[in-house]
């Protein structure tokens, strides 16, 4: 899926498999809320990652719920560690041993495959047809927080997870491509370039610190640190899986506000 030329998730079309985290470490079940989405637009099936704020509700990328206009056709999540069953489609339904949970995708009501880019709107929901059997849940920030740790000269505040399915490299010697959960560590550059445009954060991709994003991390959580509070999806890169990427911020009005409206009451 090539909605913008300049953007890493671009999500791996089947049969080739869903991609994972670049220079991290299988997270096995360190973060069962963190599931693999597969989903079908006009133009195939493609996959990214996503995370369980309740039973049934998924967060991730606006670009992994609509394509041109157009809500996904069909869209599954499965928090299995890995997709083991393979292929993951048969006759347009996905496999039952991957354990897949059929959804809604939600896109933002202003994600219009960023057409008005740098401000993306590139945050979505996934409303399940049934109860996750995973009872561990990512939190939301407060609005702003990514402001606190860009002012920070705390160094040590500054490192945050990555949890994703995406590839683990494209080049040689680092290329993988295990369907799986990964994690890895990067860091926040910054928020207030004009290519953030007050929704996106800067983050390292980068090897000797221990993390980056990839083709099929779009969606995923950007942990603060080793907490459950996920203060970003993965969204776009100018390099994908090797440089530099920008993420879709949650401590924002826009991303908060439209999250609230399809949380379920207490």
């Amino acid at each position: 899926m090539r909605k913008l030329l300049l953007a890493l998730m671009f999500l791996s079309i089947l049969p080739g498999a869903a991609y994972a985290v670049v220079f991290g470490q299988l997270d096995n079940n360190a973060h069962p809320h963190v599931g693999t989405l597969l989903f079908k637009t006009a133009s195939g099936w493609y996959s990214c990652t996503g995370t369980l704020l309740a039973p049934r509700l998924v967060l991730t990328a606006g670009h992994c719920t609509e394509e041109a206009g157009l809500p996904n056709e069909k869209t599954f999540v499965t928090f299995a560690p890995a997709v083991t069953q393979w292929p993951p489609v048969v006759n347009g339904v996905p496999v039952a041993g991957n354990g897949w949970i059929e959804g809604q995708a939600i896109p933002h009501p202003q994600y219009n495959d960023y057409a008005e880019f740098p401000r993306t709107y590139d945050v979505g929901l996934v409303e399940l047809f049934e109860d996750a059997t995973v009872t561990q849940f990512a939190a939301l920030p407060n609005e702003g927080f990514l402001k606190t740790i860009a002012t920070s000269r705390n160094q040590k505040d500054n490192r945050f997870t990555v949890v994703g399915y995406g590839m683990q490299g494209v080049l040689r010697p680092f290329y993988s491509d295990n369907w799986a959960r990964y994690q890895g560590t990067v860091r926040l550059i910054e928020i207030s370039s004009n290519l953030n445009a007050g929704q996106s954060a800067k983050f390292t991709s980068n090897p000797g610190l221990g993390g980056g994003t990839c083709y099929g991390d779009s969606g995923g959580p950007i942990f603060f640190g080793n907490s459950n509070i996920v203060v970003a999806v993965v969204s776009w890169g100018i390099t994908p899986c090797i440089g530099d990427s920008y993420e879709f911020r949650v401590d924002t009005q826009v991303a908060l506000n439209f999250i609230a409206q399809h949380m379920p009451v207490p």
